[in-house]
């Protein structure tokens, strides 16, 4: 099987991604497949671990939220499905 086909492809939502074990979570789930989008409150590292997922072949968007405000959650899981069409 190439490396490149992923046979579960699932869309993963994953918050606190812009360091720490949320960004090494998002860099291993973009090497293994998962469609990602990555929720923080800090855009500009969230664009680059983006970018740097994407470098890699993973597939990857990013939103700007705090976890803290119901509207943020809301919209960061309406935007995963806009993107994605489902969540996993």
């Amino acid at each position: 099987m190439s490396s490149h086909h992923h046979p579960h492809q699932k869309v993963v939502l994953i918050t606190g991604a812009s360091s720490g074990i949320g960004a090494a979570t998002a860099r291993w789930r973009g090497r293994h497949g998962y469609r990602l989008v990555l929720g923080a409150r800090r855009a500009d590292r969230l664009t680059a671990l983006v970018a740097e997922i994407r470098n890699e072949g993973g597939v990857a968007e990013s939103f700007a939220m705090d976890v803290r405000r119901l509207e943020d959650v809301q919209g960061f899981v309406a935007f995963a499905l806009d993107v994605y069409k489902r969540v996993d």
